[in-house]
């Protein structure tokens, strides 16, 4: 199946204003809710974010190992570099809008949520992120679909603000305490790929998950990302699936474990 775009352009950047969080344990064991009802034979799939979620055509990934699998599906991405959850959900900015129309005039199975890394640190989910995320919730419910976040990863090297330093952990955690902090409140699904990235850079630190700029994943970051979204909407293990994303079969096989390790077991 190839995912249809509904819009797409460049990628966007990061800024450093961020909150203390007590640093998670990223190898605990986390339950993390499935979906109910259970995916449907064909699920109707519409991934809504920025170049988190367009870099190295994730979503496009993300079928192919649908199709691997077995399984069928229609997907389709809204996308826009910078884009925010409040953006997102404002009739009057033109790609909302367009969200809007969609999700009124069709019914979906799944809305993927993608916030911009700004909006979802600890020092601005709570007006920044939060209060769309329960407006769009409202209107995926009303699309009859199961809202779902995809939870991002932080940057290589963490951020710093003035003489500040934030290591990856640090960051990670505010990212992490944000969307599951929201998910819970709104009984929704989460994709956890920011706590993938830390797991495997703590089991595989010889895998290189961010591209060049430390921020948006490598080819590698996006296949553990896809995995990782593959095991959740479909509560299956992407182990052994025979779509690789150009990568070599011992590291599509270390990333399809720390997904279905972290999901599933």
């Amino acid at each position: 199946m190839t995912v249809i775009l509904l819009t797409a352009v460049l990628f966007g950047g990061c800024s450093t204003d961020t909150a203390k969080t007590e640093t998670l344990d990223f190898q605990a064991q986390m339950e993390w809710k499935a979906p109910d009802p259970a995916v449907t034979p064909r699920p109707k799939i519409l991934f809504v974010g920025n170049s988190y979620t367009f870099y190295n055509n994730f979503t496009t990934m993300f079928v192919n190992i649908i199709d691997a699998q077995d399984h069928k599906s229609d997907v389709y991405e809204l996308s826009q570099t910078y884009y925010s959850l409040k953006q997102f959900a404002d009739p009057e900015d033109t790609t909302g809008a367009k969200l809007d129309k969609v999700l009124s005039e069709q019914k979906w199975d799944f809305v993927i949520l993608q916030e911009n890394m700004n909006m979802a640190l600890s020092s601005e989910a709570e007006k920044e992120m939060y209060p769309y995320a329960r407006i769009l919730d409202e209107k995926v419910r009303a699309a009859g679909a199961q809202t779902t976040f995809l939870m991002t990863w932080a940057p290589k090297n963490g951020l710093t603000s003035g003489l500040k330093k934030q290591g990856r952990e640090e960051i990670q955690s505010q990212l992490a305490d944000s969307y599951m902090t929201i998910a819970d409140e709104l009984d929704s699904l989460l994709i956890p790929v920011g706590i993938g990235f830390m797991r495997c850079a703590d089991e595989y630190p010889d895998i290189d998950l961010w591209d060049a700029d430390g921020v948006h994943p490598s080819v590698a970051g996006t296949y553990l990302a896809a995995c990782t979204a593959y095991a959740l909407v479909f509560q299956e293990s992407p182990e052994n699936c025979s779509y690789l994303g150009k990568l070599d079969q011992e590291l599509a096989s270390k990333l399809q474990k720390v997904a279905a390790d972290m999901i599933l077991n």
